[in-house]
């Protein structure tokens, strides 16, 4: 019982302060681009995060114009450069996407290397001081937050039941190390934006696709395919990043709001692929329990 008041005292005591220091914020507004809005994770948790939570939490201080890529018709490897001319203030992008700028960026996406979230979580942690670097050097952007989509599988046309299987096919890939992968195992690697895949699929352009069990699944990959193949080659992980201009004009407290709530998000982001890895693949193969995506 004791524990109980104290933990309700202390919740209170946060509220107060969060709510006097909300108060205290200047008023300012962001151009603000999110992930694909197919995806789960910009859906449910980054749209809300700008459209109702960063207003409540600043107590209408602080607003966001969320936007998301292919609503602005983008292929998702502009963002870093569109944060440098300032066109945005805050942005989304996956990291592997960047890499055709810098092979730095293909660091934390090398197939097959990391198959499980939690040593994913710490090749995260180990590695965001070298992103965060390039980017403030390369692109005038502060890096705010990076996390994984679900893990990247294989969704094909033909049967697949092995490595072997993936011979001679034609495999849509987003970065070089996967192009890599593909071809060390006899298969031919299409570059293929992420909006562009079903068509692909749908016309025999490409025999099999790579991206996240639930991404896929949203996407409606399901409709195009008839055979997942689960192995696990990499975890396509996201960052948010915000223009450095942007960010140094802000005052203290808008800082200090902003790296509480993205130190939030992020550890949201993480619980949130492991929850959808298994998820998806249930979906795609009306399986339950299926919660974030279609059956």
């Amino acid at each position: 019982m004791m524990r109980t008041k104290q933990a309700l005292l202390f919740a209170a005591g946060c509220l107060l302060a969060a709510g006097s220091w909300a108060q205290e914020l200047p008023k300012q507004n962001f151009k603000v681009l999110g992930g694909f809005s197919n995806l789960n994770f910009s859906k449910t948790i980054e749209r809300p995060f700008w459209t109702e939570q960063i207003p409540a939490q600043s107590k209408g201080a602080i607003t966001g114009e969320f936007t998301s890529l292919d609503q602005m018709g983008l292929q998702g490897t502009e963002i870093l450069r569109l944060i440098r001319l300032g066109v945005i203030d805050f942005a989304s992008g996956n990291v592997s996407y960047m890499s055709a700028d810098s092979p730095v960026f293909d660091g934390l996406d090398l197939a097959g290397v990391f198959l499980d979230i939690d040593v994913m979580r710490k090749a995260a942690d180990a590695y965001k001081p070298v992103l965060e670097r390039i980017m403030a050097q390369r692109y005038n952007a502060k890096l705010l937050a990076i996390w994984p989509v679900p893990p990247q599988v294989f969704f094909c046309r033909p049967a697949i039941g092995g490595l072997a299987d993936l011979k001679g096919k034609k495999v849509r890939s987003f970065n070089a190390t996967l192009a890599d992968f593909a071809q060390a195992v006899g298969a031919n690697p299409v570059q293929i934006a992420f909006p562009e895949v079903v068509p692909a699929l749908q016309t025999g352009n490409v025999d099999c696709g790579v991206t996240g069990t639930l991404s896929g699944n949203t996407a409606k990959w399901w409709e195009v395919t008839t055979h997942l193949y689960p192995l696990v080659v990499g975890w396509a992980p996201w960052f948010t990043a915000v223009n450095l201009n942007t960010w140094n004009r802000m005052d203290p407290k808008t800082r200090e709001f902003f790296q509480a709530r993205y130190k939030t998000l992020e550890d949201q982001y993480w619980a949130n692929a492991a929850k959808e890895a298994q998820d998806g693949i249930n979906c795609n193969i009306g399986k339950d329990p299926c919660v974030f995506g279609v059956k």
